[in-house]
């Protein structure tokens, strides 16, 4: 939920958290790009490589045979214009990704966006990744972020069932306007154990796993496996 990483910041990130696979001509490496904010980085998970965004990676050289090089763009705080800039950024050095997972809206919603600025930002980012990839796209939605422990304890006027809803349905209009995948968070029953103890916001180990799961369930079938998880 923190905001202000300067775009060095993002590079640097970028460079630390890019895991290289050893592809070959005949079973070449998956480009993996992982947009997201603190919970893409592995916020909530001990250590944070136990984070979806890296379960998704092994799942995937586990249950398709093949090696992945993941380059994560998670930002901790960013709200969806700074997610589009650091993939632009990405792009503008070569980046050219075979899959492209985003789960974004909860820092916008939480902060007060209007709904329709971020319905706007959120079409010009996923109109890049089509115009400028062939990358298999998937999108999550908000869970019912009212029901997590900080916002029951301490509840907020942004975070409210109806501006959830109306986040989501951005999302997922958005995402049928670009024929994009979209896993729906906001359907899964709620599970306590699946959000940290340390702040009551983030995943938890179980959390992350949860959510890797969701993602591989329509990520693998398109990378030729049927598995449904790590």
């Amino acid at each position: 939920m923190h905001r202000g990483v300067s775009i060095l910041g993002i590079l640097l990130l970028i460079v630390s958290l890019t895991v290289s696979g050893c592809g070959t001509s005949s079973n070449p490496a998956i480009h993996y790009t992982a947009l997201g904010a603190s919970d893409a980085v592995g916020v909530g998970a001990l250590p944070p490589t136990r984070g979806y965004v890296f379960r998704i990676r092994e799942g995937l050289e586990q249950q398709v045979g093949r090696s992945v090089d993941l380059l994560n763009l998670g930002i901790p705080g960013a709200q969806v214009g700074e997610i589009d800039e650091a993939f632009q950024k990405s792009i503008q050095s070569g980046n050219r990704p075979d899959l492209v997972t985003l789960w974004t809206g909860s820092n916008d919603l939480i902060h007060g966006a209007d709904p329709a600025e971020f319905e706007a930002k959120l079409r010009t980012l996923l109109e890049r990744v089509r115009a400028k990839t062939t990358a298999f796209l998937v999108l999550a939605n908000l869970p019912d972020l009212t029901r997590l422990p900080v916002f029951v304890e301490h509840p907020t006027p942004t975070v409210t069932t109806a501006r959830i809803s109306t986040f989501n349905t951005a999302i997922e209009r958005q995402a049928l306007a670009v024929e994009a995948t979209v896993v729906h968070l906001y359907e899964q029953p709620f599970m306590k154990n699946y959000v940290s103890d340390i702040d009551g916001f983030h995943p938890s180990n179980e959390g992350h796993a949860e959510l890797a799961s969701l993602f591989l369930h329509v990520i693998l079938p398109h990378f030729g496996a049927a598995g449904v998880g790590s």
